[in-house]
């Protein structure tokens, strides 16, 4: 049977993703590390019934042009004493974020923006997925097998050991199993009558507006029954464990105070993303099963705004 060209396999390829810096009105260019990158050409159209002289397709309705992409894969923690030529999904994801929470001088061209992001942290895996909406083709690869002893990598991927999920004081107390956080943004596809006749962007395309922005997620813990209980009665324990959930009194915002968010240890330091101070409980699940640790599942919405302190990584 005859060899497959190299070129086939995508381990053989260094993927490139944009993203914009606070003030820029071009993209910073950042080799990425990740599992699986896909990407969508999404044309919209859809049949326009007319009186026609019969029943089929005559007429079709054919609207914007724009592209969506999606990658995945685990947060990575570098070796501090070899050079690294990549990020991970986790500084992609923070420096958008940085990005697009400030007002924009908008972009000379094109542009492609995160639309949501989420990171999950569990005993298992540490791992991102983000999304991507844009009004241009990506061309992300440059082929290595050409030089594939040109490559500064190494690394290992985040595990339990290097992360900590903090939420509120109750992390202090509770050991946690499990934590997810997903960021999602906004994002309008604007239009003027006769735009981009003259250019290099396509006429049909959009042009985006960052209209807002937020952050859910849940943390999973381990507990007892009678934690539990004080958990969901919203009245402070001994040790601070309650939470005021969605209770709320006449003239007054019952909120949970705390920081939520997430830290990675890399190289010495944290990588970190901060959801802000104060959040509402959305939902609380307790759960006991057969041979399993007796848990349970608290979904919360954060106070997500510029106050909220993210680190990025370049």
């Amino acid at each position: 049977m005859p060899l497959l060209n190299s070129t086939y396999l995508a381990n053989w390829y260094k993927l490139t993703i944009p993203y914009y810096q606070i003030g820029a009105l071009l993209p910073t260019y950042d080799k990425i590390l990740v599992e699986s990158f896909t990407q969508s050409k999404v044309q919209e159209a859809s049949n326009k019934g007319m009186i026609q002289g019969d029943i089929g397709v005559r007429v079709m309705d054919i609207g914007t042009l724009y592209y969506s992409s999606t990658l995945s894969g685990p947060i990575i923690v570098t070796d501090a004493d070899s050079p690294n030529e990549f990020s991970d999904l986790f500084n992609l994801i923070s420096n958008n974020i940085a990005y697009q929470t400030y007002g924009t001088s908008g972009t000379n061209g094109t542009t492609y923006l995160l639309k949501s992001a989420q990171i999950q942290v569990s005993t298992e895996t540490v791992r991102a997925t983000a999304n991507f909406e844009g009004d241009y083709e990506i061309n992300p690869t440059s082929y290595n097998g050409d030089t594939p002893s040109n490559v500064d990598l190494l690394a290992r991927t985040a595990r339990f050991y290097d992360t900590k999920f903090y939420f509120g004081t109750l992390t202090n107390y509770y050991a946690v199993i499990s934590g997810e956080i997903n960021i999602n943004f906004d994002l309008d596809k604007n239009f003027f009558l006769g735009q981009n006749w003259i250019g290099t962007v396509p006429s049909q395309s959009p042009y985006f507006s960052i209209r807002g922005y937020s952050a859910t997620g849940n943390v999973k813990i381990a507990l007892t029954p009678d934690q539990y209980s004080l958990l969901v009665s919203g009245v402070n324990g001994t040790n601070d464990f309650g939470l005021v959930g969605s209770y709320q009194a006449p003239g007054l915002v019952g909120n949970n105070f705390g920081d939520i968010g997430v830290s990675i240890a890399n190289n010495g330091g944290f990588k970190n993303l901060n959801l802000g101070s104060s959040f509402i409980i959305t939902k609380m699940e307790f759960s006991m099963q057969q041979n399993s640790i007796i848990s349970a599942t608290i979904e919360f919405s954060a106070f997500f705004n510029s106050d909220s302190t993210i680190s990025t990584f370049s």
